[in-house]
């Protein structure tokens, strides 16, 4: 133990008589540092914690838009769901659209990410919800208008109920129209940047 601190010692007499060196050694030991968080960050985002679907590498995102371009996207309606559906191909359909709605009834209004998936986006994405349930294909029959049912994000969950596991049953009103929230989604859980999904 003795012959540690006196090594320590010398080392800083040493680090303090060579100013130059030091400052050298810090930025390079800073450098070094960040590029192995860096690359570490990536690796462990891409090959060892990748996204939290089951199958993900079966997962592929199907985009149209007109031949006037980008700017004209294309929706596909209920019928023409079904007909991919049917497709020999494909093996389950998850459609998609997202808005910005207003969060209303509470003190100060704000913008919110929207996600409303088709009845079988929560059980085709495998992901169980961290509380509650998902969106079920019970909420939203064909032929029939959904339930005004949500599922909240984990991040949306803890900044406006703070982390309260008792807020299932209450409501969430988007631009004047009330959802009950049924589900939490799990931390890693995202489907295009939503903060709240539903029907």
């Amino acid at each position: 133990m003795l012959t540690l601190l006196q090594d320590l010692r010398y080392s800083v007499r040493q680090l303090i008589k060579s100013p130059g060196f030091t400052l050298t050694a810090v930025i390079s030991l800073a450098l070094g540092i960040g590029a192995a968080t860096a690359v570490f960050s990536v690796n462990y985002a891409v090959l060892m914690n990748p996204y939290p679907y089951p199958s993900a590498d079966r997962i592929v995102r199907l985009t149209t838009q007109s031949v006037a371009g980008p700017a004209d996207p294309i929706v596909l309606n209920g019928a023409e769901i079904q007909t991919l559906r049917q497709s020999p191909v494909v093996e389950s359909v998850l459609a998609a659209d997202h808005q910005a709605l207003m969060l209303t009834g509470e003190n100060l209004s704000e913008n919110v990410n929207t996600v409303s998936l088709i009845s079988n986006g929560f059980q085709d994405l495998g992901v169980p919800p961290l509380l509650g349930r998902g969106l079920l294909p019970s909420d939203a029959v064909d032929g029939q208008d959904p339930r005004p049912v949500a599922v909240l994000s984990y991040r949306f969950w803890r900044k406006h109920y703070l982390s309260n596991p008792d807020v299932l049953g209450r409501m969430l009103q988007l631009d004047h129209k009330n959802y009950e929230i049924v589900g939490v989604a799990r931390p890693r859980f995202t489907w295009e940047e939503g903060e709240v999904y539903f029907h």
